[in-house]
């Protein structure tokens, strides 16, 4: 039995109108022939998927099933249209990247180069958001990467992979005591104000990092909140309090600010960082650039146990 996709959109159209005629006019047809159209439907089916009155139209139990089944194949068309789109679309060779800011540090810059070097031609565009908006658009597939911190809610179709951890470090005003030591502890922060991200941002680490401090023995008084990290150390740089930021964020080198290493962070406390793609459908620019990634995350991991201590920049 041979059923068009058209009449499937025509029977969804007044399934959701209860109407012939406002499904007409959705349809932008006249409404004679769409009657017709679910009449041809219905014969071909062989039982009906309305009750029609002069007053009403409803559906009939085998319509409420029928309608279920027409909407998932009408997606699993455009999802069919959509990824043929995307791997014809590999002559294009463009990548389109979102990320959160913390991918900036190292890694992403690092993994563009990288990738450049063999590959010249591709183009990627890169646009900066928040975790929440990069799933719902890999979901949409507006994006084909995105970098976020983990852990996130499950998303039907979407690889993530942890594909960096940074070990956290005390960001401290160059003239501040702890300055000067080449370690510190968590319990050598007690007593001292914190600068921290808002806890929406990162609900897990900023829990994480809240449980240790108590573990330590203090609560963390909180007396400053931003998002970015150069915001961060612009305010620890000012002499309004401490912070706890990734290792890669020594690399800003903001003048004011000394970096201590923390010698007893629990495991769990880490800045981590993953990368999230839709596999179904992935075009071969996609995938080398997640090979240049992969890459380039082994050699930083490499390389953080050697990362000098940068005591301060004044």
């Amino acid at each position: 039995m041979m059923i068009s996709l058209l009449h499937m959109r025509h029977f969804i159209a007044v399934a959701e109108e209860l109407h012939f005629g406002r499904a007409a006019a959705r349809l932008g047809m006249a409404q004679p022939p769409l009657s017709q159209s679910i009449k041809r439907l219905e014969e071909r089916l062989g039982f009906p998927l309305f009750e029609r009155t002069q007053r009403m139209v409803s559906l009939t139990a085998a319509g409420r099933v029928f309608l279920e089944e027409a909407r998932r194949t009408i997606a699993q068309s455009e999802d069919a249209v959509r990824l043929a789109r995307r791997a014809a679309s590999d002559d294009l060779a463009q990548i389109s990247i979102a990320f959160v800011s913390a991918a900036l540090y190292r890694l992403l810059p690092r993994a563009i180069r990288a990738f450049h070097n063999v590959w010249p031609d591709t183009t990627i565009r890169l646009d900066e958001r928040s975790t929440e908006a990069q799933l719902a658009d890999l979901a949409g597939g507006d994006i084909d990467l995105g970098f976020f911190h983990p852990p996130i809610k499950t998303v039907d179709g979407l690889a993530v992979e942890l594909i960096h951890r940074d070990k956290l470090v005390v960001a401290a005003p160059s003239h501040h005591p702890l300055a000067v030591s080449n370690f510190c502890r968590l319990a050598d922060l007690a007593g001292h104000d914190f600068i921290m991200f808002p806890h929406p941002q990162g609900p897990t680490l900023h829990g994480r990092i809240t449980n240790a401090c108590r573990t330590a023995g203090f609560v963390p008084n909180i007396v400053q909140e931003a998002r970015q990290m150069h915001t961060i150390l612009s305010l620890v740089a000012a002499g309004l309090g401490v912070s706890l930021v990734p290792v890669g964020a020594t690399t800003m080198k903001m003048a004011g600010v000394a970096f201590i290493p923390l010698i007893d962070a629990p495991v769990e406390l880490a800045w981590e960082l993953a990368m999230g793609w839709q596999p179904r459908g992935a075009r071969k620019a996609l995938r080398n650039f997640l090979e240049a990634v992969r890459s380039t995350s082994q050699e930083l991991k490499s390389e953080i146990a050697c990362l000098p201590n940068q005591r301060s920049n004044s």
